[in-house]
């Protein structure tokens, strides 16, 4: 664990400590029977919207959970016990206000619809034109219909705000037609099963962006605990008797379970998940060992959270502040994330988070304004005004509009300088450079000879840099009016696969990743176009007689064994580039392991397989070929890419 992965842990501390602050606990004997008002609710929400970002972006750089970046890597997996809490809060917030509010269901689509739609239909719009056309995700005119009114979602995170719409509207209908509780109770639990059921049975969205409707297990693996929530408003006084009576034994023994049960559910996924379906097989036994394995452990979280609010009240500035734009914190932070994350200004994982964290808060709290304006807007449309009411009325609303358009202004101008910057930024890094490079980098090609450097392509190389350097290769072989080109260090750690299975590099994540990922990201259009795609041959293990795989036709490839020793014989060990070691790849001490003589080079993958299937060959730090290899889900190895690239 390098010291970039200590320093993540700053930022659940800071929420820690955030959480700290003016908090007040119940006495001995004592509890906070409001521990589930309005108030702490929308605490509850506003600090998990925060938790939900360290999840999605502990997936990001962690590649969700399979490369250890110390312990930020656990919020990988902690993304259901947030979505329990949302899930909760919205299904009891429900029943609370129908219990005390007897008019409720009369202004239901007034008020509480509105308060999920407009947000919804924000997001859509916002996703169309940064997502969409910014970053070129929209295709024909239908699809970008579908994603404007999301029918398709854009914004993928918006399955949980589409997902309560549909649950409001059911709750609507059954308990307007359905006046006794306990049957009104059964008829949302019976629907709610038949739509978990209906998403699981559905399996995954296959399609290039995803955002097709209840097609993930993100839409029901969490779903049951709105009707938790709903149970828990309508039977609040004998629940809370039960916790109070029994809490000296329920806090602990929650405590142990919860860890059990979380490891257990991790063992689960590892061993079955979500994932165990293909042509044939959907795999839906395995899928549904894993709900089980989920609901039970969100079940023990929520036990053991709802005891930790019987004794703690939170209660400051910043707290309230995140509670009042939880939703839009949820729905906004996507897109900082896909800029962030894919683009030139993010150098490392801390940067990353600080750039989202604080850039997802400022559009949230603008987005929460717009919200208010709205809602404000709809709601003088719909109520009307009496002559007597209409002097004062308008005198309040006009001093209040004033101020919100202050605001709007100030924090909307701020906006617009930091997406102009970035816009103009990005224009030169995306057209302006890309054709001057090219026009050096044809030159260099023309009269390229083997053993020469050139230059190629961006990536991130230095980590104290805020723009991607220019990536320089070796030409090893030259064939007509073709090189064959090699990077000069390790560019990146990556695992070559990251399944519990063997592989081959023709079914490697590595070979995705490459001619994916980072054919995209490391050359402009006018790049891409000199790459080759050549016919990729790995032969089988010639000390141990591993299978090679199928013949490969691929842009971006690694050096087989029998490469690297033809062309890179004489090489030696080599290094990674600064970017790679803070990215946390496997830096050995070569012949001065155990010493203070250390070299500092670094082993990278082969293409051929190892000793078994579940390994794959590597040239270790003195450049030697290893027939036996590494495992191809360790996720510090070094990648240097290789490809053939015309001339002329």
């Amino acid at each position: 664990m390098n010291i970039e992965h200590l320093l993540l842990c700053i930022f659940p501390l800071v929420l820690l400590g955030i959480m700290a602050v003016k908090v007040k606990f119940a006495g001995k004997g004592l509890f906070h029977e409001d521990f589930l008002s309005l108030e702490q609710s929308k605490i509850l929400q506003g600090i998990t919207a925060v938790s939900i970002i360290f999840h999605h972006l502990s997936q990001y750089i962690t590649n969700y959970g399979n490369e250890w970046k110390g312990p930020i890597t656990i919020y990988s997996s902690m993304g259901i016990f947030f979505t329990t809490i949302f899930f909760f809060c919205s299904g009891y917030g429900l029943v609370i206000s129908h219990k005390r509010k007897p008019d409720y269901l009369k202004t239901f689509f007034k008020k509480r619809m509105p308060s999920v739609f407009i947000p919804f239909m924000l997001s859509n719009i916002i996703y169309f034109i940064f997502v969409g056309i910014y970053f070129g995700r929209i295709g024909s005119v239908l699809e970008g219909v579908a994603n404007f009114f999301g029918v398709v979602l854009i914004n993928t995170n918006t399955w949980f705000l589409v997902e309560i719409m549909i649950l409001y509207l059911a709750f609507y209908f059954i308990f307007r037609f359905i006046k006794e509780p306990k049957r009104a109770m059964t008829v949302m639990g019976i629907f709610i099963a038949i739509l978990i059921t209906i998403s699981l049975l559905l399996g995954h969205d296959k399609s290039e962006y995803g955002g097709h409707w209840f097609m993930g297990e993100w839409w029901y693996n969490t779903t049951i605990f709105f009707l938790a929530g709903m149970l828990t408003a309508q039977y609040y006084e004998p629940i809370l008797a039960f916790l109070k009576k029994r809490y000296k034994w329920l806090m602990p023994v929650s405590a142990v379970m919860f860890l059990a049960a979380f490891a257990f559910e991790e063992l689960i996924i590892r061993n079955f998940g979500y994932y165990q379906e293909w042509e044939g097989h959907p795999g839906y036994g395995a899928k549904a060992i894993t709900l089980l394995s989920q609901v039970v452990v969100c079940f023990v979280w929520l036990i053991m959270v709802l005891l930790i609010l019987l004794k703690v009240k939170f209660n400051n500035k910043i707290l309230i502040l995140l509670s009042k734009i939880s939703l839009e914190l949820y729905i906004i932070h996507e897109i900082f994330k896909v800029h962030f994350t894919f683009s030139k200004y993010a150098k490392n994982d801390i940067n990353i988070f600080v750039l989202v964290l604080l850039s997802s808060i400022l559009a949230a709290v603008v987005l929460k304004l717009i919200h208010k304006y709205l809602i404000e807007l709809l709601d003088q449309r719909l109520k009307p005004v009496s002559p007597e009411e209409m002097t004062l009325e308008r005198k309040l609303k006009e001093k209040a509009r004033k101020k919100r358009n202050i605001k709007l202004g100030i924090y909307g101008s701020i906006i617009i300088i930091a997406i102009s910057v970035l816009g103009i930024r990005e224009l030169y890094t995306k057209h302006v450079l890309p054709i001057k490079y090219y026009k050096e980098e044809i030159a260099m090609l023309a009269d390229a000879k083997i053993g020469d450097e050139i230059l190629f392509g961006t990536f991130d190389t230095d980590s104290t840099n805020y723009m991607d350097e220019r990536i320089t290769w070796y030409v090893i072989d030259k064939k007509d009016d073709m090189v064959l080109l090699i990077s000069t260090h390790v560019l990146a750690p990556r695992y070559y696969h990251n399944g519990q299975k063997g592989t081959t590099w023709a079914d490697s994540n590595l070979r995705k990743i490459l001619n994916e990922d980072f054919l995209e990201y490391a050359f402009s259009k006018y790049e891409q176009e000199l790459i080759v795609t050549s016919e990729v041959e790995t032969q089988d293990n010639v000390q141990f007689g591993t299978a090679g795989g199928e013949i490969t036709n691929d842009k971006i490839f690694i050096l087989s064994a029998e490469e690297a020793e033809l062309y890179l014989s004489d090489e030696g060990g080599i290094k990674a580039t600064n970017a790679a070691q803070m990215a946390g790849v496997n830096v050995d001490a070569g012949n001065g392991i155990n010493n203070s003589e250390k070299d500092f080079n670094t082993w990278w993958w082969l293409r051929t397989m190892g000793e078994t299937e579940k390994k794959a060959a590597v040239a270790d730090t003195q450049g030697k070929v290893d027939y036996t290899g590494r495992y191809v889900t360790t996720g510090s190895g070094g990648v240097r890419p290789a490809m053939w690239v015309r001339c002329e």
